[in-house]
């Protein structure tokens, strides 16, 4: 063998079984008051003016090219509704009066599985009773010469009380999503609990829940549950103060081995912590909250790290930034496509602006540059980020990880089960290497039936880290390279789908 050559050919056909597949990305951030960020180039992201005019939460998806979909957002005070907005940035037909609370993680927007313009926007509510509950309305992009409709809308699913953390995460199959569901119990009889009501959505629709009751039992209305790159694990941060890791099976939607950082302190005083992020390489772990030091003190809202490789995660807890009064509200926090953390605040708590309320403090987000970096050496630079004229309030996206794929290896893996060197019941040739001198995969495929699709390479936990569309030539021919210059050494999937096959096999890049 040639040095620098790494071959591996693998023999594979799924014919005439192909379902249909779904990419979706959340590059596209539209939040706060007009603001809207496009991360489809993350060195350089570019603004726009979006509809939302929300003081809490918003989502919002895009195509597998980077295009926005839609997006939606909860508006505050006396109106307490979330409105579905389609991609001209219009209110989409009958996309209003969608129950909502003005909170932060309470929307979750989702394509129904196997389908090419169904989405499932989910919203819970959490201290109205009148709206108590986890729903779900169907929009239909695609409908209304394009522009949009809510065909179904505030289907209720159950009717308790709901912790302000809704989240989602994909199925280890590629396709489908768990939903998460926290319980809040606020009324007399008060009882702590830890149950966690988990849903599955795929392409029949909403099943479930599996009601799980893991972890600390405590009593909390919101804070943050947010699962990590892989979809393995989860964290979970809660207003009391409680700090919890979980492990996550995406193939049967089980919590389990949860790790209590800090358990409930039951009272009233302390950290109230809102909103956490990771960093990029799952070593520290940032909190926003705020401090509650008495029962007669103001607070004072705070950034915190923590590092998770410190023998005693609670002893490394770091002061990374106190707001400068109790007039600036510390808010979400959220990774871009950059690897960079951003954060947003509210200025004096008043929603919505005056049209002069324009200042350094709700024009921009806050920025950890370094989030890998223990303590200070984050580089936080407080108030760094222009929204070029656009404000933001409290609330960043709550969208979930759309490119998460499969769980390459696990027994749910549609990628790869099933996965042979040689079908002999077939004849489709698709073959793959790796050229280390010209650090490029080289691709080349023959007999097969389709005329045109996708090509893909997908890293070990199923995420896609390259896709372009392909045309197959005259007599079933296919060939090209895939360019390696950014993308890291390790084990890929190289995948081609056209209309009738799919392809498939594994490279190492080293």
């Amino acid at each position: 063998m040639k040095k620098g050559y790494i071959i591996l050919t693998i023999f594979i056909l799924n014919s005439f079984s192909l379902s249909f597949s779904q990419s979706f990305k959340g590059n596209i951030w539209c939040f706060g008051d007009s603001s809207g960020i496009d991360w489809i180039n993350p060195s350089s992201p570019t603004f726009f003016k979006s509809a939302s005019k929300g003081r809490g939460g918003t989502v919002s998806i895009c195509d597998s090219t980077g295009n926005l979909i839609m997006y939606a957002y909860g508006q505050a005070l006396s109106l307490k509704r979330t409105c579905a907005i389609n991609k001209y940035h219009k209110l989409m037909q009958f996309g209003d009066s969608i129950y909502s609370e003005e909170l932060y993680n309470e929307l979750l927007l989702l394509p129904l599985p196997q389908n090419d313009s169904l989405f499932y926007l989910f919203s819970i509510g959490v201290v109205n009773p009148n709206s108590y509950g986890l729903f779900y309305s169907i929009l239909n992009y695609k409908a209304n010469n394009d522009s949009g409709i809510v065909v179904q809308k505030n289907i209720q699913l159950n009717n308790l009380p709901a912790f302000d953390g809704l989240t989602a995460v994909r199925h280890g199959n590629g396709r489908d999503w768990w939903i998460v569901f926290k319980r809040y119990k606020p009324n007399p009889p008060i009882v702590l609990n830890n149950d966690l009501y988990v849903y599955l959505l795929d392409s029949a629709g909403v099943s479930g829940p599996s009601i799980q009751s893991v972890g600390n039992l405590h009593l909390d209305g919101g804070g943050h549950l947010l699962f990590n790159e892989s979809g393995l694990k989860a964290t979970l941060v809660t207003f009391n103060g409680v700090i919890e890791f979980f492990d996550f099976d995406r193939c049967n939607g089980v919590f389990s081995n949860p790790v209590i950082v800090q358990g409930y302190p039951g009272t009233g005083i302390g950290d109230y912590y809102g909103s956490c992020a990771l960093s990029p390489d799952e070593s520290k772990l940032y909190i926003s909250a705020y401090t509650q030091y008495s029962t007669s003190a103001s607070s004072v809202d705070t950034l915190f790290q923590f590092d998770l490789n410190a023998p005693d995660i609670m002893a490394s807890k770091t002061v990374i930034f106190n707001m400068p009064n109790d007039g600036i509200g510390i808010g979400i926090l959220k990774m871009a496509p950059d690897n960079k953390i951003y954060l947003a605040s509210t200025f004096e708590n008043y929603y919505p602006y005056q049209d002069t309320s324009y200042n350094v403090y709700n024009t921009y987000l806050s920025v950890i540059n370094q989030p890998d970096s223990l303590g200070l050496a984050c580089d936080f630079q407080p108030f760094s980020f222009y929204l070029g004229g656009a404000r933001t309030y409290y609330g960043l996206p709550n969208n979930p990880d759309y490119e998460l794929g499969a769980w390459v290896g696990s027994p749910c893996d549609t990628l790869t089960v099933g996965l042979t060197e040689n079908d002999e019941k077939n004849d489709v040739f698709f073959q793959a290497w790796y050229n280390q001198e010209w650090n490029m995969i080289h691709v080349n495929a023959s007999k097969l039936k389709g005329k045109g699709g996708v090509l893909r390479l997908f890293d070990v936990e199923g995420r896609v880290v390259y896709e372009r569309k392909v045309d197959v030539i005259a007599g079933g021919y296919f060939t090209t390279e895939i360019v390696m210059n950014e993308i890291a050494a390790g084990v890929y999937i190289v995948s081609l789908t056209t209309e009738k096959d799919k392809v498939q096999g594994k490279i190492l890049k080293f």
